[in-house]
């Protein structure tokens, strides 16, 4: 029992040693990144060689170790030429005597410290950063439309019940992926239950597996402030029985 015993502790302990010293390095690693990333500077560059001469292999995956040559290109300030060493999760590709291939030319992102320019990381590349920009409008829009719908929210308990006839059910192109919901801004003819019919706009979260109910031609329900009538929500307990 001994024997099968200590070649399974040695085992776990290796593992619990490893698992230690790779969340250390990790984070200081981590910290570095930051530290750069505080006082220097995120700059376009091309890639003039990418060399792989070796890789890594961990649970956190498998990793190989690229040296970049770029052409740095900075707004502002002369261009010039680096290297650097960048530890990659990338999968498929192809190196020929060391050189991957499909890299010469492709531009990329750095972030380097003015002050010694050798000090740089990869960020990311075109691709990405186009990414990243897109995203980055979306949650600024999404913050935009929760600031307006946020506020209509208390009406679902407190509002004039009333019907309503969808007119237009323009998609707004600001998906909640999270939620499996998309934002739908929605003009309907309400009809109170003592006055004329009026149209208002409402900005409405809508599941992707119910946007049946919200087309345009159905008739659904809100409720309104009756002193602001213009503000309207949908009534999300009484539309949860409309047929899709």
């Amino acid at each position: 029992m001994r024997g099968t015993l200590n070649p399974m502790l040695l085992d776990i302990v290796d593992h619990v040693a490893s698992s230690l010293w790779r969340g250390r390095a990790n984070r200081k690693d981590a910290r570095e990144r930051d530290a750069l990333r505080a006082r220097g500077v995120l700059a376009p560059a091309v890639v003039v060689e990418a060399t792989t001469r070796g890789g890594r292999s961990n649970v956190d995956g498998e990793f190989i170790k690229i040296t970049y040559t770029v052409d740095v290109l900075p707004a502002g300030v002369e261009p010039f030429r680096a290297r650097f060493v960048h530890w990659s999760e990338r999968r498929g590709y192809t190196a020929v005597m060391g050189h991957l291939q499909g890299e010469v030319g492709r531009q990329i992102w750095v972030t380097y410290d003015p002050a010694a320019p050798e000090d740089m990381i990869f960020e990311y590349d075109e691709p990405e950063r186009l990414r990243r920009l897109h995203e980055a409008e979306l949650d600024a829009r999404r913050a935009a439309f929760n600031a307006v719908a946020e506020p209509l929210e208390a009406l679902k308990s407190t509002g004039v019940p009333a019907v309503a006839m969808i007119v237009h059910a323009l998609d707004a192109q600001l998906p909640y992926p999270a939620r499996a919901c998309t934002v739908i801004e929605l003009h309907l003819d309400v009809t109170p239950p003592d006055g004329p019919v009026y149209r208002a706009v409402v900005p409405a979260l809508i599941g992707v597996g119910a946007l049946a109910k919200y087309s345009a031609g159905r008739q659904v329900f809100v409720r309104f402030d009756p002193h602001a009538p213009l503000r309207v929500v949908l009534d999300t307990e009484r539309n949860r029985d409309l047929p899709v």
